[in-house]
């Protein structure tokens, strides 16, 4: 089923979809994504499956102050980051014990966040009161899909969360602050400078 994002009342649909534990596909400021709870494993399991892999996962949150929950970040990282975010970003940052699955980050030390600058997903992890899990749309080892009749063709078991403008966008652009100096591991859509 498709939906517009445009549309308050499907904020809590969606919120109500994701803490059900279901897998929802949204849009973000760069591509469309497949997004499950984050602490829920028999979730992120069935997101595994639909990807036909099982891989690390970065996280959207809804605001700079909730990274220090799942993740070390200093003073100085995070104003850096506050210049940027929200924005085409996923920061990568050594994680904290606790509170997500274990799936999220497999036995990984680190973990990605991301803080899009899209209202309807932001909403919808407030209204959640947890983190999800963000993915591109495709199977692994495809190209993601950004056009929504070949998503809505392909992922037709999985409600759509529909944005109207249409974005030719690159992924974002991943920044890796796990250690002191901080380094570009992809270049997306957004313009960051080392």
């Amino acid at each position: 089923m498709i939906y517009s994002s445009n549309n308050k009342n499907n904020v809590n649909l969606a919120a109500k979809k994701i803490l059900n534990g279901e897998i929802i596909i949204y849009p973000t400021d760069t591509l469309y994504g497949l997004g499950v709870d984050a602490t829920n494993c028999k979730a992120i399991d069935s997101l595994n499956k639909l990807k036909k892999r099982t891989q690390k996962y970065s996280i959207i949150i809804s605001s700079i102050d909730d990274i220090n929950k799942y993740a070390y970040i200093s003073q100085k990282k995070k104003q850096k980051i506050k210049k940027i975010i929200p924005g085409p970003y996923t920061i990568i940052l050594n994680k904290k014990k606790g509170h997500l699955s274990s799936l999220v980050s497999l036995n990984s030390e680190t973990i990605g966040i991301r803080i899009p600058e899209s209202d309807f997903i932001l909403e919808v992890v407030k209204k959640c009161d947890k983190p999800i899990v963000t993915t591109s749309v495709n199977y692994h080892g495809q190209k993601s899909i950004q056009d929504i009749k070949e998503i809505e063709f392909i992922f037709r078991d999985i409600d759509i969360f529909k944005k109207e403008k249409i974005t030719n966008s690159i992924g974002s652009t991943i920044i890796d602050m796990t250690k002191d100096s901080t380094e570009i591991i992809r270049y997306g859509d957004g313009d960051f400078v080392v």
